[in-house]
Parts: C-alpha cells; structure tokens; sequence
C-alpha cells in the first residue's frame, strides 16, 4: 500500500543498472513499516524481467556468526557450494574473499544482479566487510545492492553506512507509516467500503499507519465482518501479538524503554523512564523515537490501551513487583502523587517496604476526597493483606467501613466484628471508638453499641486540654437520635473545671440550634434558622460535615421554613448526585421526602422515598429504616392506597429502632393507617407510644411528632370529646406558638369538640394558621370541616365555595381519600341551596382565575381577599390584618373590579398560597 513512488525509483535503479551503471539502495523505515515487503515485492519484478537475485535476511540471534549472511547470498548460486565450505572454515583466506567478489560480477555478466539484504543491522561484521569489498567495484558493472535496516539502528555499523553513504550511486528511500487513505484502502479490501470508511480514522489513530498492526486489526475484525456489530468489537489477540512482534524486532532498549513506559502510564516522563530504568536519558529519547515511528507512541504515551496491556500484560512478574516498586519509590522520593504512589504499590502486588502501609492510608483518604471510593477500597484492601502491625489494621479497617458506607453501609457492616475486638484490645482511638458507636448503632448492634456509647460519654480530656469536638458532636447525635443509651452522668457536658473548652464547631452549633427549635416548638425570632442557613452557605459536602447539613435542614423543617429547607435539600442533592455519592444521595433523598410530605406534595415525596431506600436497600438502613418507610407509608395511607401501605408495614425493620428517634416517625405512620382503616385502638396504642418514648427521652417536641393531637383524633372517632379535648389543649399549649402547623391541626381537632358557633371560629382559626404554614394536607381537611360547618348553619354558599377548595387541593395532593369526602359534602348543598332571584342556585361557580389573581393583586390585596373568601366579615378582616374597616373595603372594592367578581364567594380557591405573603 502506497509505495508505488518506490516501486517506481527501485525500476529506474535497476534499470541504470542492466545498463551497466551499478546502484545502492539503502531502505529505512521503523519496524513493520513494510521494508521486507517492499523488497520482496521489487525482487518479483526483477526476476520477471530476467535479472539474478540473491537474498539473505540478517538475524539479532546471528550477528556473531561469522559470514552468516554472506553463505545465505551464495546458497543462491549452485556453483557456490566451495566457496560456502570455506567460509565455514575457521580461518578464511583474502583469496576466498576476491572469488566471492568475481563470482558476483560474474553472474552480472550473464543477467542483472540484485543483492537484497534486509535487517542488515544484524549483520555481522565479516559479511559487511565482503559487501564493503562489492559496494567499492559495482559502479561500471550490471549489480544492484539493496540493504533494508530499520530507522532505530542507525548507530548500528556506523563505518559501514558512511562508506555507503559516500558513494555517488547511493539512494536512501525512507519508507513513510501508512496515511489514512491508505489505512481506509487496505481495510476495503478485507472488510469492504462501508467499514473501511467507518473505521479507517480510529484504525489510523490506533496504529499510526504501521502495516503490521494495521493487518492483525483486520484479522480481528474479519471473523464478525458479517455481523451488524461488528464494528464495535475491540481489538484483540491478533492485534496484541503484533504489538510484541514489533517490540521484539527492536533494539533491547526500546523493548525495554516501551516496558518502562507500560509501567509508569500516565504518570511518566522520558525523564522519569530514564531514572526508574537507570538510563541515560539520550537512550531513552532515542527508544521512543523507535516507538513513536513504529507507530505505537505518540507524544510519549502509547497510542492505544491495548497497546499499552499488550506490553505491560508480557512483563515477567518478578521484573513488574521490581518496576513497581521503584517507581512508587521514586515518586515518594519526589513528592509525587500520593494516589500515583499507592497505584504502583498495589500493582506491585506484594511489597514488603515499611512505609508503603502509611502511603497507602494517605491514599485512600485522598481518594475519598475526590469521591473515588472503588480506588479507596483498593489501596485500603491492599495495605490490609500485607503484614501491617495490628494498630495499623485497625485503622486500616476503620477507614475501609468509612469507604465502603458511601456506597453500601450493609457491607460495611461486615468489618463491625473484628473492630469490636480491636477496641476491647485498645487499638482505637477515642475518634475511632466514637466512629464505631455510630456505625454499630445504625445496624441495631444494641449491646455492642451501648459499651461503646458508655465509653465515649465518659471519655474526657484532661485538665488544661480541648474538648473534642468530634466526641462532643458524637455525644449530641446520640442525646437526638438514640438518648435512652447515654448513661444518665453523661447527659451535662459542661467542661469539667480547668478544662478548655472546644471552639464551637459547625456539628455542635447545628445541633444546639436543632435542640432550640425542638424545646421550643418555634423559632420566633429567627436565630436557628439563620445559624443553619450560615452552616449550609459554609459547609462543602463530605462525609465529615454530612451530619452537620442534614441537621441543619432538620432545623428548617421544624422551623416550618419548609420552601426554603427544600430549596437547600435540592441544591444539595444535584451536587450528590453530580458527585456519586450513593449514602450522600440516600440521606438527602430521604429528607427531601419528608420535606414533601409535609408540604403536601405526596408524588414528590414517595419519588424521593423509594430513591431512598432503592439506594442502599432496606437493611442499609439500619435503624433508620423507620425514616424511608414512614413516609411511603404515610403517603400510600393518604392516598387511600391501603394494599400498598399494608405491604411497606409487612417489611422487616430491626427490633433496635424502636429504641431510637427513628422509630418514631414509624409509629406515627402505623398508626394513622390504623385510624384511616378503623383500627382504632392499634392506632391509640402506636401514637401513646410514641408518646411515652419521647416523655422518656426528654424529646417531646411537637414539631417532631404532635402525638396528643394524633390520640385526640383516636378519642373523638372512639366518642370520648372530653378527653380529645383535653388532649388538643395540651398540644395546643406544647407548641410553642399560635403560627405553627401543630397549632393548626390541634384547631382542627379541637374544633370537633366545640359547638356550632365555637367550631366556626376554631376552624377559620385552623385554615389561617395551617395555609400560612404551607400545611396542605391538614388544610384539606380543615377546610372541609369548615365547609361542613358553614352548612350545618346554612351557609350554603360558603359551604359549596369552602368544598370546593378542599376538594382542589386533595386533587392536588393526590389525595384520594380526601377528594372522596369532599365531593360528597358538595352534593348536600345542591339539593337545599336557596334559589336566587334570577332562578339559578345560589351560588355560582369562581369565575375569577388563580393566574390572573397573582398578576394583578397586590399582595395586600391578596391577604384581604384571601380572609374574604374564608367568610370573615369586615371587621373582623380589619382586626386581623391591623387595618381600618375603611382600607379593608377599599381594598375589596379594587380586588372586585380587578378580578371581575360580584360577590365574596366568586373569589378564586387558593388564593392564599400566592406570593410570599400569606392571608394571615
């Protein structure tokens, strides 16, 4: 392929030569660039047109025979056989030499002569010295010499080529590596056109034009040529055995610079090849020269991976541990790449240095940095096999359950054993031992997890040293998420005398802040919120400050901030997600859960659920399987989807969650489907419990779980109102302020207990502080008691209107159940509705639209008429919003004729939820 312009210059050589005007031809090109082939092929046309030829093919392994070469030229010619015995001969006469040199200009006289020679840098030095001999009387004679040696050994017989060179019948052709339309050509005429334009660029790019390689990728291919497929298949055996084919037809050196070159991969140099094989780095130079012309290197790094396998998968396992070895050496020497370092070791396979265990921590710490946890496990599991004391594999095996939590905690769990023996020998630091507690708690080891738990709350420093702040923060995870395991003298952790006191963390603040909005049911003034606003703006996520963001958005939700909470739990899970983080996704995929269910958003919240759980599986959630679950069973309930909720309850949960917060949302789930399906007294007994954990605790925080409300409504369906009553007013009182959604609710239930007039009021309270909360869900239902209100007063209009919203909203929710209920409570209004004075109903559809209300509103208006449409007079707009009766009806008068309604009743449902006000 392409060497017609040779082809034709060997012609015109040879024929000056048949004239009698003798030629020289010296072929170049790297290994496997079609020099053998050329002469072959030229040697054809010389037989066709009648000429002599006489051959031989120089070998490495024969360079110290003498007259090797010389006796394969005269095998050629029969009369030859004395000359060939006495070149045998120890000691060879000149006299024998000149009748080498007659015979060849002999033989010219009867026909052209062509003498080829190829790989003629393995000649040896007596057959050079007789070519020498002929070089020096061919000019006026019929004798053609063509030579072919490969660019890389051109140091090779130096006095040699410069007696060629001198000679003014001397020509050089420099064979050239393959162009892609050449690449393209050879393919077509294996593979057919389609391929060879579909393949020739990643060919070319592959193999740099050499023949060789470019020929065993067509065997590759051929085998499948027929399949559609076929052009995705990798290279393969044939390709790889002919990348050592060109390797070792190369000098030693460049074998040995391209195994170097394998071995360090992307993190080598020429300069670096030179010092891990201790070579001149002019050699070294040289070697990848060869290579990059033989078409397996390009700017110092191998063309193709399988180029690189090919070599490195050939290197004996003594000489890859040695090469590894002292290439991770060097790098530490160099202050290279802890990562590149710990790649060499583990290549190595078996390293007995002392400081490759240390090295090989660094690097996987290093790894988990960057969120490359396969890497991390790798150099971990390595340093672990090797004879490293057992402190070191105690650490080592810490670090490892730290890995591989990120993308499974339950294979993690497997490593929780011999740590616990670790830690009864005294291996583990108090850090370590703290770690451990959390792990071992999370998988429900309750004994294990209690020894530990006693032994990091009585750990203390020592008088005039720091608290620390890990132990602190581990100290507080365990007061929240599991408080019956702290020993009760460990529960104060004010600083012992002549102790100095931690620098306050971001853990250790989120936490006071969360514990602030859960005493108090509120954040009134707003400092918690800030501080966990201050933590999400401050902190990059990683496996240290996990605790401290998701605690931070803990103290959103309980704040009620709830738009805002999901607008960080967001942000947060695109950066996991962009990241890979499998336990990262799981935690905040199931805390974005529990933002939309408590924001109504049922669809939402079961998506993010099931993510969840489908991240790391239900036994990777431990003990805190109760979070994933109590959502979807939570969600299933609402939606009236019963089977579904049935068939989450049937899933196994570990006995120990009980003995933690996270049971609690669990609890509360079992027990409205219990009250949902009329199991009344399960759903009394699942909602006092939860009650008395959390009086137990010292954690009775309604935001958390508001379980008076919840027995309350088991009371009133059970007929007992005196003790619903009493307890809605105990949760009213714990909430800690007459704006929070507990309130709201506990409204709701209260007014069930109340009479007509008394219920109207609680109920209209009820919707003002559950709609300004955002709280959906229990604003159906409030608004469908309202509306039931309002007809049991004969309020019709109000009713059909207040109906109408709750059943919007429940569609809206997803509620089923809910959308059930309310459009049945729209039909009894139809029937008794009076007819008005133009003979239709009573009442008549909302013509006003909800986009239209956002656009031309403002947002005073908006709150005014948001009170309006709840059927709240005048005044009573006016005291609530601290305005005179007379701006109430101005703004009234503006919302009429902008949204082109007559009457209270035609206002748009949902108005509340519009802008960033609310219409309390």
């Amino acid at each position: 392929m392409e060497r017609s312009r040779e082809i034709r210059l060997f012609d015109e050589l040879f024929a000056d030569t048949a004239r009698g005007s003798g030629k020289i031809a010296l072929v170049t090109g790297a290994v496997a660039s079609g020099k053998t082939e050329l002469l072959h092929a030229f040697a054809d046309r010389c037989i066709a047109r009648g000429g002599i030829l006489l051959s031989a093919t120089a070998a490495r392994e024969d360079r110290g025979v003498p007259f090797g070469v010389l006796r394969q030229l005269l095998d050629w010619v029969p009369s030859a056989g004395r000359l060939v015995d006495e070149l045998s001969a120890p000691q060879v006469s000149s006299e024998t030499l000149r009748e080498v040199g007659t015979l060849a200009l002999r033989l010219s006289d009867e026909a052209p002569l062509l003498v080829a020679v190829d790989d003629v840098h393995h000649a040896d030095e007596q057959s050079l010295d007789c070519l020498l001999r002929l070089v020096k009387r061919i000019r006026s004679t019929r004798v053609m010499l063509v030579l072919a040696e490969s660019t890389q050994a051109w140091s090779v017989h130096p006095a040699f080529r410069i007696e060629l060179v001198r000679q003014a019948q001397f020509r050089r052709i420099r064979l050239a590596p393959l162009s892609v339309d050449g690449v393209a050509e050879m393919l077509s005429q294996h593979l057919g056109q389609a391929a060879a334009w579909s393949l020739a660029q990643e060919a070319h790019q592959a193999t740099g034009g050499n023949q060789l390689l470019v020929r065993a990728l067509i065997e590759d291919y051929a085998d499948v040529v027929e399949f559609p497929d076929y052009m995705s298949r990798p290279m393969g055996e044939s390709f790889r055995q002919a990348v050592l084919a060109c390797l070792y037809r190369s000098t030693p050196e460049t074998l040995e610079v391209a195994r170097g070159t394998a071995v360090l991969e992307t993190t080598g140099s020429p300069a670096g090849v030179a010092e891990l094989l201790d070579r001149d780095p002019e050699v070294v130079e040289r070697a990848l020269h060869a290579l990059q012309a033989a078409g397996l290197v390009e700017n110092g790094r191998f063309r193709h991976p399988l180029i690189r396998a090919a070599v490195y998968d050939d290197l004996d396992p003594a000489l890859l541990k040695e090469l590894h070895t002292q290439a991770a050496r060097l790098l530490l020497d160099g202050a290279g790449c802890v990562t590149d370092i710990a790649d060499h070791l583990v290549a190595a396979k078996q390293v007995s240095a002392d400081w490759a265990v240390a090295e090989l921590e660094r690097a996987a710490e290093r790894a988990l940095d960057e969120d490359d946890e396969e890497s991390a496990v790798r150099y971990i599991e390595f340093a672990l096999s090797m004879s490293a004391s057992p402190r070191q594999q105690a650490s080592l095996r810490m670090l490892l359950i730290r890995a591989e939590w990120r993308t499974s905690p339950e294979t993690a769990a497997r490593h929780l054993e011999p740590l616990y023996q670790a830690r009864r020998e005294g291996l583990l630091s108090a850090a370590q031992t703290a770690a451990l507690m959390r792990a071992a708690m999370w998988h429900g080891h309750v004994q294990d997890a209690g020894e530990l738990i006693g032994e990091v709350a009585g750990a203390r420093p020592e008088a005039g040293a720091r608290a620390d702040p890990f132990l602190i923060s581990t100290r507080n995870w365990v007061k929240f998420a599991c408080p019956q395991f702290l020993p009760l003298d460990a529960r104060d952790d004010a600083p012992a005398a002549g102790q100095v006191p931690s620098p306050p963390g971001q853990h250790a603040q989120a936490v006071a802040a969360l514990s602030a909005v859960l005493g108090q049911g509120r954040d009134e003034n707003g400092s918690c919120t800030r501080i966990a606003e201050q933590i999400l703006q401050t902190s990059s996520l990683s496996d240290v400050s996990l605790e401290a963001v998701i605690a931070s958005l803990q103290i959103l939700i309980y704040a009620e901030q709830l738009p805002l909470a999901a607008q960080w739990c967001d942000a947060l899970l695109a950066e996991a997600d962009a990241r890979g983080v499998v336990w990262w996704q799981a935690v905040l995929s199931c805390c974005r859960a529990e933002i939309a269910v408590r924001n109504g958003e049922l669809v939402e919240a079961q998506k993010h659920a099931l993510r969840a759980l489908k991240l790391i599986g239900l036994r990777g959630w431990g003990v805190a399987a109760g979070l994933p679950l109590g959502v979807l069973i939570d969600v299933a309930t609402s939606m009236g989807d019963f089977d579904t909720a049935r068939r989450y309850l049937k899933e196994p949960v570990p006995d120990a969650m009980f003995q933690t917060v996270y049971g609690l949302p669990y609890l509360r789930a079992r027990g409205r489907y219990y009250l949902a399906t009329d199991r009344l007294q399960a759903a009394l007994v699942n909602f006092r419990y939860c009650g008395e954990l959390m009086t137990a605790w010292n954690l009775d925080a309604p935001p958390l779980i508001p379980w008076r409300s919840d027995m309350a409504e088991v009371y009133l369906r059970l007929g007992d109102h005196e003790r619903a009553q009493q307890l809605a007013k105990e949760q009213m009182l714990r909430s800690g302020s007459r704006t929070s959604r507990t309130y709201g609710y506990s409204l709701r239930v209260l007014a069930a207990t109340a009479g007509h007039r008394a219920r109207l009021r609680i109920l209209k309270e009820s919707v003002e502080v559950l709609q300004a909360r955002g709280d959906r869900l229990t604003l159906t239902q409030a608004l469908s008691d309202l509306s039931r209100a309002h007809q049991m007063l004969g309020e019709f209009n109000k009713a059909r209107v207040l109906s109408r919203r709750a059943g919007r909203l429940a569609k809206e929710c997803r509620v089923q159940r809910m959308e059930t209920e309310t459009a049945t409570v729209q039909e009894k209004p139809l029937m008794i509705a009076p007819r008005s004075r133009d003979g239709r109903d009573g009442w008549s559809p909302p013509t006003a639209s909800l986009a239209r209300a956002a656009e031309v509103l403002t947002l005073s208006e908006r709150r005014v008429a948001a009170l309006a449409s709840l059927g709240y007079t005048n005044r009573e707009i006016s005291g609530k919003l601290h305005i005179t009766v007379s701006t109430v009806e101005q703004h009234l008068t503006k919302v009429f004729r902008k949204l082109k309604v007559k009457r209270r009743t035609d206002l748009p449902v949902d108005l509340e939820f519009q802008g960033n006000g609310s219409a309390c």
